[in-house]
């Protein structure tokens, strides 16, 4: 896909019925968490189990790229995230035509992951199954399983004890 070429007229239309989804997920604070994810999906997130997962309120999923954000189950996403599969490319060389220019890549969160509030995910990264990221972390690199990572850029500072087999 070449990322230069302007959307097409179809694209066009699937991002705005998308942003409608989004908005109803976003902004409506009376429906459940679950029903939330059910919307999300409906704007082109993909959910493992979209009925396992909670999303808490204002929970921004990007809108240009949501195909490339692929969700675990028995996820908790709490209020106010953000998840971004398109970043600013700061080692461009700028032109008159052309000042800025922007990368995409998959957004993959594990199964059993908890976002705290305010959270922010941005490039391509994969967090980790059971993985905890604290509240207001920005995370730009990979999270590594059972890890807990908090901070701007988030870092791993501890680790959650591994599932119990039954």
């Amino acid at each position: 896909m070449n990322d230069n070429v302007t959307a097409s007229p179809q694209r066009s239309l699937k991002r705005i019925v998308g942003k409608f989804f989004q908005f109803l997920a976003r902004k409506l604070p009376f429906i459940p968490g679950k029903l939330r994810a059910l919307l999300q999906s409906l704007h082109g997130v993909h959910f493992s189990d979209w009925g396992t997962t909670f999303l808490g309120e204002d929970v921004f999923f990007d809108d240009i790229y949501p195909e490339s954000i692929k969700i675990g189950k028995n996820v908790r996403i709490t209020a106010g995230v953000r998840i971004l599969t398109h970043y600013f490319d700061t080692k461009y060389q700028p032109t008159l035509e052309r000042p800025f220019r922007f990368y995409r890549g998959e957004v993959q969160i594990g199964d059993y992951v908890f976002i705290g509030v305010n959270a922010v995910i941005a490039k391509p990264v994969t967090i980790g199954n059971g993985a905890v990221i604290g509240a207001n972390s920005v995370v730009t690199h990979d999270i590594p399983p059972n890890a807990i990572a908090v901070g701007t850029p988030a870092h791993v500072i501890g680790m959650r004890p591994k599932f119990k087999e039954n």
